[in-house]
């Protein structure tokens, strides 16, 4: 019997990550940790019911279809765009980008960095090649439930690599068996112990 569930996007055209390796990482993490034995002796019942268990969620993308920010863990694949040299200006970042990140300067295109998602949408549709990802990770959220006190996931690191993840996966395990109440979310022992994460 499984303590936790794992949500993942399917491998849609948007995905700038490869979630299938993450998720067999972070179920060894789950295993290592003996998660299913530990968190299975708090829950008297060998069928518990959907707050009482762990949830995760990975997303390939940041338009996150399978919601980690209201799961306990979650992952949202992030692709970091970088202007280079050859920007033949034609505007096919421009006309691509969701939040209007992205505008046209004298020279080439620019990036609004507080306004980008980090999606990677611009850098495929460039045609010469100028604007390309120059990162490539994940954003780790933690502590999202729903329910009678919602609460949406916080943001533990903004790029990472799967070591990140899996170590971070692993604090938020300990956390959650060692400080959780029987039927507590992560996001409930949280608030509750304002223990950090990061």
């Amino acid at each position: 019997m499984n303590f936790f569930t794992i949500k993942k996007c399917r491998n849609c055209p948007n995905r700038v990550v490869d979630l299938d390796m993450l998720e067999n990482e972070l179920l060894q993490v789950l295993d290592n940790c003996r998660f299913n034995i530990r968190a299975g002796s708090k829950i008297d019942n060998d069928r518990p019911p959907h707050h009482q268990m762990f949830h995760l969620a990975l997303a390939g993308c940041p338009n996150s279809c399978s919601q980690p920010q209201i799961k306990d863990f979650g992952v949202q694949g992030q692709a970091v765009p970088e202007v280079g040299e050859g920007c033949s200006k034609c505007g096919a970042c421009i006309e691509v980008c969701a939040e209007a990140a992205i505008s046209m300067a004298e020279e080439k295109a620019i990036i609004d960095r507080g306004a980008c998602l980090n999606c990677g949408q611009c850098a495929r549709a460039c045609p010469t090649g100028a604007l390309h990802l120059n990162k490539v990770g994940y954003k780790v959220l933690a502590g999202g439930k729903l329910g009678r006190h919602p609460r949406l996931a916080t943001e533990l690191m903004a790029m990472a690599d799967t070591g990140d993840v899996a170590a971070s996966l692993k604090r938020c395990v300990e956390l959650f068996i060692n400080e959780g109440r029987p039927g507590e979310r992560l996001g409930s022992v949280l608030d509750r112990t304002d223990k950090e994460l990061n």
